[in-house]
């Protein structure tokens, strides 16, 4: 394995380098929303898909000096293939996540909503493991391709122009979410990418456009059929927002109906239905209390298509502020809502993340709503929260009994499924407001419960137990802090594939040019743990800014730009260091940064009331360890003779971040910071170690 004569960055072969960064980061993301919109219950479970990306990653640069270079434009053109027969398969198959029954998932203990169609429940576990290997396949065939031209470049220079690719990917998808380009025309955007990053020469390299057609023509077809019910052909509506699939239908057997992934979701009341509908108690009760008025200033924290808004008004309200995460849905309701609310003049839609709101919020209300959130995706594809988990909080519900006017209400509800649920939100909203909620109504599983703020706490507060969701531990839906079983047995699994896998690699690579020696592996496993280390940071920082400023896909890929933007800030900054002594020093400062928040929590900055001031400070506590942890990987990896395979063991080491990430669920988010540090402590160990062996040995 000798090193070629190294190129500079601006020449053709760094034009592909940087399109085929951009190219594998716009395809991870337009895969994780194609695959979570077309296989059920996928939106609970993204980090599958970007665990296989890193697998597939992370082998395609591992393994590429075993293809020729003729073998290497052939793998890469049936890249495009291997992502048809993807899509087919999703169509034809119809794929779901198993362990899902009709009308719930519950994995250990850990609550899953959802409506899965019967005939789907049939499918195997192998369908989706298929699908699984096909993303592995997918980015190893395209990873090979891109380490041919990494290695054509100095370390940096390689590692820049394909994060530099990966930026103009992210950007480029944000754009398309905020548009809701339909997905026809990300996998057609997908093709050119894969056309022009590919290899020159005969005409055979335009074989991979026929793929790229017929790929684009069955996602618009897809997007013509309702995902429940394929063989449905009558009018609908179908978009893609920025977090989901959603489709609408308005037919005799199903009224006003929005499906979500697939999932039947929400439907919009005809008017004269609301008041026999479980909207209306809370406000009929209202209307039977001589001690107090209607509401009047209403706050609904999830208010979807608008259904709450419309009871609200029904029940003389004089303004609402109606909170929707999901702008698709909140036009749909806008747009075809027999009841008409969201075109009230009294009322205030906000397409916001309802924490967020809650934070700014200025005023009183007489009522407020947390209404039926339970959103079908997580927040990114690197942790367990979902889009609502920080919604229901202690902290959160704190917030909104402070909101409230004397003799006002925090209102709950929704189909509970598992009593330790409603437990569970009887016993958070005791610990934030002192008063244990009432029934107001109830209707099998389906409950609405409500806090009355009075002048004086009816009962003392009680401790906060380790069962009820805060800001460091917010899972409403897991039953007890821990790990689920399930998950365990897929941790051990994952953790255990991914270290035969390393070891394997060792094994087949060792007698190699630059691959063996005990030095070699020394700087092989601390590249390992770096990726570990590298993931769990940058998921810590996406759910630091969640909790911060919301849950939003705007914040979430603002935050995943600014990483790579460091990425490229320390490259730059790691070329004027030369020296050993600069890594350790970086090391210090990281491993103190790391651990500066836990002293500092960053949901403390919630009570700065300035946004700005809380914006900079939030950047400071949580972009520096990043910064340190970039400049650690670059002045590591910049002298290195086979950067490329070391690389590809990086990518490899993130699939284990991404396996100890679950480690949230039983300590909490403030807990990675220790992983994270401990990392880091023995990546020091192993590049000391490192250091101190000879040159080949």
């Amino acid at each position: 394995m000798s090193t070629p004569s190294k190129l500079a960055a601006f020449t053709p072969e760094g034009a592909r380098l940087f399109l085929l960064g951009f190219l594998t980061l716009f395809l991870e993301l337009a895969l994780i929303r194609y695959l979570s919109g077309n296989i059920w219950n996928l939106g609970y479970f993204p980090n599958i898909v970007l665990i296989a990306v890193f697998v597939g990653m992370g082998l395609g640069f591992t393994f590429h000096h075993h293809a020729t270079e003729r073998a290497s434009k052939g793998l890469y053109q049936a890249g495009i293939w291997v992502v048809l027969a993807l899509v087919a398969y999703v169509a034809w198959k119809r794929p779901t996540v198993p362990g899902f029954s009709l009308w719930e998932g519950n994995l250990g203990g850990d609550l899953y909503f959802t409506v899965t169609p019967p005939s789907v429940l049939q499918n195997t576990a192998l369908a989706f493991i298929f699908c699984v290997a096909a993303i592995v396949v997918t980015f190893a065939f395209i990873s090979q391709r891109t380490a041919k031209y990494f290695r054509q470049f100095e370390p940096l220079t390689a590692y820049t122009l394909d994060i530099a690719g990966s930026c103009t990917g992210i950007v480029v998808f944000m754009l398309i979410s905020w548009q809701a380009v339909p997905a026809a025309a990300w996998f057609a955007f997908f093709t050119l990418l894969y056309l022009a990053a590919g290899p020159t020469g005969r005409i055979i390299r335009w074989l991979p456009a026929l793929a790229g057609i017929a790929l684009t023509a069955l996602v618009a077809h897809q997007d013509t059929h309702l995902v429940v019910e394929p063989s449905y052909d009558g009018p609908m509506v179908s978009r893609w927002s920025p977090y989901q699939k959603v489709e609408y239908i308005d037919i005799e057997a199903a009224r006003h109906r929005i499906f979500v992934n697939g999932i039947n979701h929400q439907h919009m009341e005809l008017p004269e239905k609301l008041r026999d509908s479980f909207y209306w108690p809370i406000h009929g009760a209202r209307a039977e209390d001589p001690n107090h008025p209607p509401y009047r200033n209403v706050l609904i924290l999830g208010s979807g298509s608008g259904n709450d808004v419309a009871t609200a008004l029904l029940g003389g309200a004089e303004h609402v502020d109606a909170v929707e995460i999901d702008p698709v849905i909140a036009e749909l309701g806008r747009e075809y809502a027999p009841h008409g609310a969201y075109l009230d003049e009294r009322v205030s839609l906000h397409i916001d993340d309802g924490r967020a709101f809650l934070t700014r919020a200025d005023q009183q209300y007489d009522l407020i709503i947390f209404a039926l959130t339970d959103s079908l995706v997580k927040v990114s594809s690197m942790s367990q929260l979902r889009l609502e988990n920080y919604l229901f909080t202690k902290e959160s519900v704190t917030r909104a009994y402070e909101l409230l006017a004397p003799g006002g209400d925090v209102v709950f509800y929704n189909y509970y499924r598992q009593p330790w649920l409603k437990e569970k939100i009887e016993q958070m909203a005791l610990a934030a407001t002192g008063s244990t909620p009432r029934l107001v109504y109830r209707d099998k599983d389906f409950y609405v419960l409500a806090v009355q703020k009075t002048t004086e706490r009816a009962e003392p507060a009680p401790q906060v137990t380790a069962n009820i969701p805060t800001d460091d531990w917010p899972f409403l839906y897991l039953e007890t802090r821990g790990i689920p079983q399930v998950y365990r047995w897929a941790m051990l699994g994952m953790a255990s594939l991914v270290l035969a896998l390393l070891g394997l690699l060792h094994a087949t690579t060792r007698r190699l040019e630059g691959l063996g020696g005990r030095r070699m592996l020394y700087i092989k496993l601390a590249f390992v743990l770096m990726g570990v280390a590298f993931l769990l940071l940058e998921t810590k920082s996406i759910i630091q800014f969640s909790l911060l400023f919301g849950t939003t896909w705007e914040n979430n890929s603002l935050v995943f730009l600014g990483v790579l933007l460091l990425v490229l800030g320390a490259n730059w900054t790691a070329v004027a260091m030369k020296g050993a002594r600069w890594l350790w020093l970086i090391i210090a400062l990281l491993m103190g940064s790391t651990l500066l928040t836990l002293v500092f929590p960053l949901g403390d900055l919630l009570h700065v009331e300035s946004g700005l001031l809380r914006f900079v400070l939030a950047s400071l506590l949580t972009f520096s360890p990043i910064f340190f942890a970039n400049l650690v990987f670059s002045i590591s990896f910049r002298d290195l003779e086979i950067a490329e395979h070391v690389f590809g063991w990086n990518l490899i080491g993130a699939t284990l971040g991404g396996v100890a990430e679950y480690a949230s669920m039983a300590m909490g988010y403030q807990f990675l910071a220790v992983v994270v540090a401990v990392c880091y402590a023995l990546v020091a160990l192993m590049l000391f170690l490192a250091r101190r062996q000879p040159e080949g040995s």
